[in-house]
């Protein structure tokens, strides 16, 4: 027989959508914070939820209700931020890292008047308006300069809070600008034709901006964020323009910043994990799917069109705005499965991470790692620095192969988490490529001899490219590069590729094979490789031997793929 198990589900109902807010295991507590829940603003109605589970059934049960009326003010506050990055010139705000601060800050506002943060920026009247709104201004400068001198000696927040100012007033003053020439318009002219007119009469300095408000100025006319990132799309598709592609980039990315666009591009999906992974998916342009049939401006086809220029690599801004909405999900409190069943949410966080390390790269980098190394330590209920050192070991047997192991922790040593966990980092590495006595308890599969060397060869080249201290780094890379060599001299290697059995061409390329970057770092190992080449290359009669057993009419291309593999692996220069 199973045992019964239950938990308590607080929901918390805001526009009218029932979300789930927290979860604890006694109904007296949960109907604590149920109430001050409520009392939370926007919330308009709480319940909470027992949910009993026996075996693989679960019955749930409303325990507790109670709903308010609320009153619509019209008034809309900044929203609240955990991070933004200290801008220190005004151009910074409409880069992507600052753009994605404001959209954030300002998300409620954005939604309600259907306008992106580009679009407020470059036109003045929808800035005025922004400006002009009760307190919004106000409120969110105040909560950046704050959230900026938190924990910080050298950062004053009220010096911090007159920059802030100083950049909106510089912000205002090209918008009103701008909003004083007359510019060729995308929708009388068409996009190409508009661009490239503004382009070759505006002085250099404002090219860029003033291209913006001609962007801005027809996409601020649609108020649809859908309808946008369409226009957009459609614009972007047939340019192979640079400068249009990237100023395009800008708009798409801020129009993935709204939910509800993401959520009809992604459609339904059964969790929080899947639906994340399509996002990863969409980000890296490797959507399944074909245009064939589907109609290009519903929420299907749009998704295909948009996955295709993500392919392209012309979209990183979006990219950008995309990463950070799943790592902000990752690492988010809302369960990657359905319900709150262990089993499921280990599923589908691992499902999550073979969508952002299919091989040897974590998609989204070290912020990226930092949120899979908090969402591992939520589902081991572990906080603090001691939860987080604790999750860095619980992440690496899901990663289950030695480079997507040092890929995580070295994309983890680049993230700001390093300053609290760096020594649990370092001791990771340590125990997986410093101790261990042998290749073979590094890689405990049974891949060929040439893969097991081409993957201690990777490991070694993502830790001496990496940033890791110098004398720590070099302690993996020498410890690697000698058990490579006690590998191939203990295992016969070099006797098993060399068998005289074999023709010397065929010895020969297999030789050349171990003395490429991708099987052998340049070291150790690779000498033992190099020294018998040399000593193949000094027979007086190497290249007749070397085709002897090769058809005549194939001997002249056998010596020329010989010399360019010699050439790559750098015995001839």
């Amino acid at each position: 027989m199973f045992g019964k198990k239950q938990i308590f589900e607080i929901h918390a109902c805001r526009d009218g959508r029932w979300t789930i807010d927290t979860t604890v295991e006694t109904k007296d507590h949960a109907e604590s914070l149920a109430r001050k829940v409520l009392n939370k603003p926007g919330v308009s109605g709480v319940k909470v939820i027992r949910e009993v589970t026996s075996g693989d059934t679960a019955r749930e049960t409303v325990v507790f209700e109670q709903t308010r009326e609320l009153k619509d003010s019209g008034k809309i506050f900044a929203g609240d931020i955990d991070d933004a990055p200290m801008c220190e010139e005004v151009d910074e705000l409409y880069a992507i890292e600052g753009r994605q601060t404001i959209n954030r800050l300002f998300r409620a506002y954005l939604d309600k008047n259907g306008v992106t943060a580009t679009e407020v920026m470059h036109d003045f009247r929808e800035l005025r308006r922004a400006i002009d709104a009760d307190g919004l201004m106000t409120s969110g400068i105040g909560k950046v300069s704050t959230l900026q001198a938190k924990g910080r000696d050298d950062v004053d927040a009220s010096q911090r809070r007159d920059v802030l100012y100083k950049f909106l007033d510089e912000i205002t003053a090209r918008a009103r600008a701008a909003s004083e020439k007359k510019l060729p318009t995308i929708r009388q002219e068409g996009f190409e034709t508009a661009i490239g007119k503004i382009a070759n009469s505006c002085p250099p300095d404002q090219c860029d901006f003033l291209l913006r408000v001609a962007v801005a100025r027809e996409l601020v006319q649609q108020r649809s964020f859908f309808g946008k990132l369409s226009q957009t799309i459609e614009w972007m598709e047939p340019s192979e323009d640079e400068r249009a592609q990237r100023l395009l980039d800008g708009f798409i990315a801020d129009t993935l910043a709204n939910a509800e666009t993401l959520q009809d591009l992604l459609g339904t999906h059964n969790n929080l994990g899947s639906a994340l992974g399509a996002l990863v998916d969409l980000a890296q342009g490797t959507m399944e799917g074909e245009l064939d049939g589907l109609d290009g401006e519903s929420p299907e086809g749009m998704a295909i069109r948009l996955n295709g220029l993500m392919g392209r690599d012309v979209l990183p801004d979006s990219q950008i705005m995309l990463v950070d909405r799943v790592r902000r999900q990752l690492q988010g409190k809302s369960s990657l499965g359905r319900g709150h069943d262990p089993d499921e949410e280990a599923e589908a966080f691992k499902d999550l991470i073979d969508k952002l390390m299919p091989t040897d790269a974590l998609f989204g980098g070290s912020v990226m790692a930092e949120a899979l190394t908090h969402r591992q330590s939520r589902m081991i209920n572990k906080g603090g620095v001691a939860g987080l050192k604790e999750a860095t070991g619980r992440m690496l047997p899901a990663l289950n192969d030695p480079v997507r192991k040092v890929a995580y922790l070295l994309s983890l040593s680049e993230s700001t988490m390093a300053g609290d966990i760096g020594d649990e980092i370092s001791m990771q590495l340590e125990g997986l490529f410093v101790r261990p006595e042998s290749v073979k308890q590094i890689i405990k599969d049974n891949r060929p001899p040439n893969k097991k060397m081409q993957t201690i060869t990777s490991v070694y080249r993502k830790v001496h490219t990496s940033s890791l201290e110098t004398h720590f780094k070099g302690k993996i890379t020498n410890r690697l590069d000698e058990l490579l060599a006690s590998y191939i001299v203990d295992d016969r290697i070099l006797d098993k590729v060399d068998d005289p059995s074999r023709p010397l061409h065929v010895r020969a390329f297999m030789l050349l094979s171990m003395c490429t970057p991708e099987m052998l770092p340049e070291g150790k190992a690779s000498q033992l490789a190099r020294q018998i080449v040399v000593k193949h290359l000094r027979r007086p009669n190497f290249e007749g031997e070397l085709v002897a057993d090769v058809p005549t009419a194939e001997r002249e291309k056998v010596l020329r793929d010989f010399h360019v593999q010699l050439h790559r692996c750098g015995f001839m220069q």
